[in-house]
């Protein structure tokens, strides 16, 4: 019995812990892939900063936007995989995320493009979350 006693508010401690900071990034990323596959573009935005900028085609915030805008125009069905994730704190308020993303877009079931990319990211704490401030990415494969 007495371990119960102990175990218990354990158990409700962890229960009601916040996300470890790499999983709340893995989360964001999870996040931005589903709102890519629902053409949401205002959740896939969410996270990024307002002084976000993407060195890979230098685009600031706002061109993020028109470009994501512009696929979502192009391809009715955009699907994310990503693997090899690696998030890394730099600092207590600064992290990286690195990983390697297969997209493919299409009108239908069957997707008529597709590329592989290799991707870095660089996070921010802001408050108690994060939010992406950098990103580059090189193809690998693909058109």
């Amino acid at each position: 019995m007495r371990l119960w006693l102990t175990l218990v508010p354990v158990l409700v401690l962890v229960a009601c812990t916040r996300p470890a900071d790499e999983d709340r990034i893995r989360q964001h990323l999870d996040a931005m892939i589903d709102a890519l596959a629902d053409q949401n573009a205002r959740a896939f935005m969410a996270p990024l900063a307002d002084d976000f900028s993407a060195d890979t085609w230098n685009l600031d915030r706002r061109g993020a936007r028109l470009l994501l805008n512009r696929e979502m125009r192009a391809h009715q069905r955009i699907r994310v995989r990503l693997f090899d994730i690696q998030v890394d704190l730099v600092t207590d308020d600064r992290a990286s995320a690195s990983f390697q993303a297969v997209l493919t877009g299409g009108s239908g079931l069957i997707p008529e493009q597709g590329s592989w990319y290799r991707v870095s990211t660089g996070w921010r704490r802001q408050g108690s979350d994060w939010e992406l401030i950098t990103a580059s990415w090189e193809r690998v494969a693909g058109r």
